[in-house]
């Protein structure tokens, strides 16, 4: 399994389409539907989380889908800036960032990206 962290609006997604020679069909977009383990790539798994905050599940239930070998996970990195001051979105922005951590854990790769450029942090 590939990860691939960092902000918002960084080109994490295009970074991985260069990298791993990816075409759009090769995405699940997490923010508008559930998880398809179908998919090579998981994106925006940071809004997985969020739905699983609004609908009280565990998201930590993805970690053990056997199929998340050979994946490349690409999640937002919510964790900086100003704590929110709302419950659920600290909630969602603690829980994201353990998932992401036994993410981290897990994978064989882990990428960080800055403005389209990544650096391998495992």
């Amino acid at each position: 399994m590939t990860l691939i962290v960092g902000g918002a609006y960084q080109n994490k997604r295009a970074f991985a389409m260069e990298r791993f020679g990816l075409v759009p069909e090769d995405f699940c977009d997490c923010q508008v539907s559930e998880p398809d383990c179908s998919k090579r790539v998981l994106c925006h798994l940071e809004q997985y989380v969020l739905r699983c905050v609004r609908e009280g599940r565990d998201e930590a239930a993805l970690l053990d889908e056997p199929s998340l070998g050979g994946k490349i996970l690409i999640f937002d990195d919510i964790s900086c800036g100003v704590v929110p001051l709302d419950a659920e979105t600290r909630a969602w922005r603690e829980r994201s960032g353990r998932l992401a951590a036994a993410l981290a854990q897990r994978a064989d790769e882990v990428w960080r990206v800055f403005f389209g450029f990544g650096e391998r942090l495992k």
